[in-house]
């Protein structure tokens, strides 16, 4: 349970997670990686898992013993009776959504093959005590996985206690007494004296860590400790013990782990396992963990009977088409794996990051090379595909011919880029009724990417190959699976009319692309370059030191160490001190060289990645921009655009208005802007019927 709570108090000061119905999953998701580390790092032979059982122990009878607790008031320097309240009665009450995980947890737990000990009337230390005394009087080497001191007591010859939050730390008995200045077998002692103020074992009031360490050093056990308390030189000390005997007794039986409780040990059922797949893809699925399903996957899981081939002669092809004119029936299409979606955002990538990283690439299908052939697979059954390339041979002509047939449905994922790909071949694509990456979008639009190998595994919790047949089959596959959920959801009209029509739409306007005044921004470039020198003079100036701007190593050593500015609790990489935006700004007020700087990483920010980005992104062939619009690039249904994204020009900055004055029509030609005004509040004022919020808008 210890590390369940810190799993879920890491996540509780990043981000919550959970899943589409609302289920929590944070402390799920970090417990399931602390373990896979754990095993990851150390390969355990044996392995158990031990609970605490919700419902009163011994300790709870122990603590009936302690009535008061004698505890010194500062106010009036007097010790004073303080009642005692019970054992673990400081304990606040499981949060609900940590209590919503607890089951999930056990479930990960089984699929990992990991038994769950557990003994009524005991907690989990006392069972895992248990086992390590009959384990290790067995011969048996054992690590007890824990960061609670307490467990400290259990260090012998051959157990030892390993605490992974402390960079896997494996404490020994000179470890032991290293960190708490005390021998293991001394171990209760101490704690038995500093109490616990989280389980509410009272110890020795006022005598606090430092001082149950000297004591027991001196005297060597609690009940010695006692015996002796009027030779103890510190009044408060003194005292304490004196008031208190029969509470500190009573701690020591309480912080003192049993090693006899009637379990069996039994190593074989113990012994290390593979994670059961199934069960693992289950629960993960179910939690949408879908890096940790992936590892659970293997290519052509549950696919069945599969006849994936390769096209001898013209005539496998037509057959293929035939079957794919029948009622009801389409063809499926997949294009060989190089023909890619633009790059998705990484995990944690900022919307910035993105952008820059788009930026310097030139990855739209225009500016790609075209290969000689294309390798493509047709489907239209279950479970078969045929590939071939398309090419001009014989084989060919009946694939060119069927796609270009405007009364053969179709299916592709992606349609766009199939587009875009197919045209590059001088091959017409036409009829193309469904997308299963449209569908997949159009049922849950929170994902950040829709890529067939992602489909496939969201759908049928399956990890795909590179086989253009496969992905031509999965694609049939998807298409049968996903439009009947998209009817289901009363969508259909939404895909029909607004999503599969617009397809054509984008994949031109790519191909038209936009025109830019290089000249002007050349000009700008030079400019940018001199400002952003200038801006770097004023600084170093301001600075007294001439440094490298860019470096944060550097900045924060100007910063903070040369000007002493307030240090913020904030750090980048390599344990410097942060230099983000946010902490510049929060310094702006305090000196004028963090505001310098924030000027000049934007003059900077500007010319790198606009001035002189967009030029040399220009298509060779067109002298144009020609981005990537991404249907599926937003949880809102937005469009985004990538290599470049033309959706991010910035606008409120003289500066920025300057780089966007750069985008031009051809001559004889202008460009328009077109907004819809407020449209969403516009929207809620028309279904809210709200009497002030439409008269706002009535009256202009």
């Amino acid at each position: 349970m210890s590390f369940i709570f810190r799993a879920y108090h890491a996540m509780a000061r990043q981000r919550p997670m959970s899943t589409k119905t609302g289920i929590p999953t944070s402390a799920t998701f970090v417990f399931v990686n602390m373990l896979r580390k754990l095993c990851a790092d150390f390969a355990p032979q044996y392995l158990a898992a031990v609970f605490d059982v919700a419902a009163p122990t011994f300790r709870d009878e122990q603590a009936t013993a302690i009535t008061s607790v004698r505890k010194f008031d500062a106010k009036t320097q007097a010790f004073v009776d303080v009642a005692y309240d019970g054992y673990k009665a400081n304990r606040a009450a499981m949060p609900d959504d940590l209590a919503q995980q607890i089951p999930y947890i056990r479930r990960a737990i089984e699929a990992y093959r990991i038994p769950i000990l557990e003994a009524s009337g005991f907690e989990a230390d006392d069972v895992i005590g248990t086992l390590a005394r009959k384990a290790a009087d067995e011969g048996y080497s054992v690590f007890v996985v824990s960061s609670d001191k307490d467990m400290m007591q259990l260090v012998n010859e051959r157990v030892y206690v390993l605490n992974p939050p402390k960079d896997n730390l494996v404490c020994d008995a000179a470890k032991v007494e290293e960190i708490l200045g005390v021998p293991p077998e001394q171990v209760v002692d101490v704690m038995a004296l500093r109490g616990d103020a989280i389980d509410n074992i009272p110890g020795a009031p006022g005598i606090g860590d430092k001082g149950s360490v000297e004591l027991i050093q001196r005297f060597g056990s609690v009940e010695n400790t006692l015996e002796h308390a009027a030779e103890v030189e510190r009044k408060t000390y003194r005292e304490s013990l004196q008031n208190n005997r029969d509470a500190i007794l009573t701690s020591k039986q309480l912080v003192t782990i049993k090693t006899d409780v009637a379990v069996d040990f039994d190593p074989e059922t113990m012994r290390a396992q593979e994670p059961d797949p199934a069960a693992a893809r289950a629960l993960f699925t179910e939690l949408e963990f879908t890096t940790l399903v992936q590892d659970f996957l293997s290519e052509n899981i549950e696919l069945g009977e599969t006849d994936y081939r390769d096209a001898q002669t013209a005539a496998d092809v037509e057959a293929v088409v035939a079957l794919a004119k029948r009622p009801g029936a389409m063809l499926a299409i997949a294009l060989e794996a190089s023909a890619s979606q633009p790059v998705a955002a990484e995990e944690g990538e900022s919307a910035d990051e993105q952008d820059d990283k788009q930026l310097s690439l030139s990855a739209a299908p225009q500016a790609l090379p075209v290969p000689a052939s294309l390798r493509v697979a047709i489907s239209a059954e279950v479970g078969k595909a045929v590939g071939l390339s398309l090419d001009d041979s014989e084989i060919a002509k009946p694939l060119r011919s069927a796609l270009a047939d405007e009364s053969l449905p179709k299916t592709v994922h992606d349609y766009k880029l199939a587009m875009h790909v197919f045209a590059q071949h001088e091959v017409t694509l036409a009829d193309v009724q469904h997308d299963p990456l449209l569908y997949g979008y159009l049922l849950d639009s929170t994902y950040s990417t829709y890529g067939l190998h992602e489909t496939a595994f969201r759908h049928f919790n399956l990890k795909l190959g590179e086989s253009p047949a496969e992905a031509a089959d999965i694609t049939l596959r998807l298409t049968e699976k996903l439009r009947g959920e998209v009817d289901k959801a009363g969508l259909r009209k939404v895909y029909g009319e607004i999503d599969l029509p617009l397809v054509p739409v984008l994949a031109r306007m790519e191909d038209e692309g936009v025109k830019l005044d290089c000249e002007v921004l050349a000009e700008m470039s030079q400019r940018l370059e001199r400002e952003v020198n200038a801006k770097a003079r004023e600084i170093w100036e301001k600075a007294g030191v001439e440094f490298n701007i860019n470096s944060p190593k550097q900045l924060s050593d100007v910063l903070f160490n040369k000007l002493n500015l307030p240090r913020p609790f904030k750090y980048g990489k390599g344990k410097t001190t942060s230099t983000a935006v946010d902490v510049l700004e929060g310094l702006a007020g305090e000196h004028e060289v963090p505001r310098l700087v924030l000027e000049y990483r934007q003059l900077s920010k500007l010319k790198s990645t606009y001035v002189d980005a967009l030029p040399a992104l220009l298509n060779p062939s067109t002298r144009r921009l020609h981005t990537t619009f991404n249907m599926a690039g937003s949880a809102t249904g937005r469009l985004s655009s990538v290599s470049p994204n033309l959706q991010n020009i910035p606008i409120r900055t003289e500066l920025g208005r300057e780089i966007r004055a750069a985008f031009i029509a051809e001559p004889g030609h202008v460009l328009l802007a077109a907004d819809y005004s407020q449209i969403e509040l516009r929207l809620l004022a028309h279904f809210s019927g709200d009497k002030l919020l439409v008269e706002a808008y009535r009256a202009g």
